[in-house]
């Protein structure tokens, strides 16, 4: 048992920042994604002895999230998404300036589909796209294709503020 508390101890630590941000990226309330993060972290504990290692654990938390995310919004029935933002401390003009920019992009994601919306985050997670196509059921060439196809959208959505 203690090697399963440790490594749920380790696996919290190392992922709990990264679920936190997608759970906000989805609820746009930082009290419920933190309800949402501390569900994924129950399920992962729960089901700790089931992982068959034939992803990255990380990719399989990540893949309990967007499920646990998805089902949220269907029960809510929430149209809406806001990503929170976390700055690095520069100058008052250039922190303003960048959180424009940020706040920008944040708006065109929201208006992105489930899908591409996870997919994105992922991308912004620095994930790769092999485990990004393992947590969404896509191949890896698809997921660039795809990716590639959400930043032209992106793009314009920003250019010509839709």
């Amino acid at each position: 048992m203690k090697t399963q508390e440790l490594t749920f101890t380790d696996l919290y630590e190392t992922y709990k920042d990264q679920i936190f941000r997608l759970c906000c990226l989805y609820t746009h309330d930082e009290t419920l994604a933190l309800d949402l993060t501390q569900d994924c972290f129950i399920k992962v504990w729960q089901n700790l002895g089931t992982f068959r290692h034939e992803s990255a654990i990380g990719t399989w938390i990540y893949r309990i999230a967007v499920n646990n995310c998805l089902l949220y919004r269907r029960k809510a029935k929430i149209t809406t998404v806001q990503l929170g933002h976390e700055a690095d401390r520069i100058t008052e003009e250039e922190e303003h300036s960048r959180e424009e920019r940020v706040t920008v992009l944040h708006r065109a994601i929201q208006q992105l589909n489930d899908v591409d919306r996870a997919i994105i985050s992922m991308v912004l997670e620095n994930m790769s796209y092999r485990d990004i196509g393992t947590v969404m059921g896509m191949t890896e060439n698809n997921i660039g294709v795809k990716v590639q196809r959400i930043k032209v959208q992106l793009k314009k959505r920003i250019e010509y503020g839709i």
